[in-house]
């Protein structure tokens, strides 16, 4: 997946990158959301040499997309689903039990959890999720200025 973003810091690290949220944006969540709520920001590879203020193009694999949706959304309705089948298994199928009902609540805390502890460990073992891929010449950085001035602060 390609965007396109504003360079708003420079470190050893990489580049932070200011961008619109997009429709994808919403649903991965490996973006951090700026503090306005209307943008993200992302950690990039700076492999372009990026400086701050610059208009950029970044690359995120599309597979960490898809991992990461599929761990937000999936891995909760999965847990769920089996604490259910779980309790109703114990219960010999009684259909007066509650220990499906529970247990289905239980495993979709428990997943809640689980999936907390999985982005924080990504977050600290994989900061670079996305490589700064070039630096846009003037002409493209002003027509993507146009079309989203409030990310520009520089440049």
């Amino acid at each position: 997946m390609k965007e396109i973003g504003c360079v708003t810091s420079v470190t050893d690290e990489g580049a932070t990158v200011a961008m619109a949220m997009s429709g994808e944006c919403e649903k991965c969540g490996i973006c951090t959301v700026a503090a306005d709520g209307r943008g993200v920001l992302i950690l990039a590879a700076n492999d372009a040499g990026a400086a701050e203020g610059d208009t950029v193009e970044i690359e995120i694999a599309p597979g960490r997309v898809v991992a990461a949706a599929f761990t937000i959304y999936m891995i909760p309705i999965i847990l769920t689903i089996a604490g259910f089948l779980v309790g109703n298994a114990v219960t010999g199928g009684d259909p007066d039990a509650t220990l499906p009902i529970v247990l289905a609540v239980v495993f979709l805390v428990v997943s809640f959890l689980l999936v907390w502890l999985y982005d924080r460990r990504i977050r600290k073992t994989e900061r670079r999720r996305a490589t700064v891929t070039r630096v846009l010449s003037e002409e493209e950085a002003e027509e993507h200025r146009r079309s989203r001035p409030a990310l520009h602060t520089g440049g």
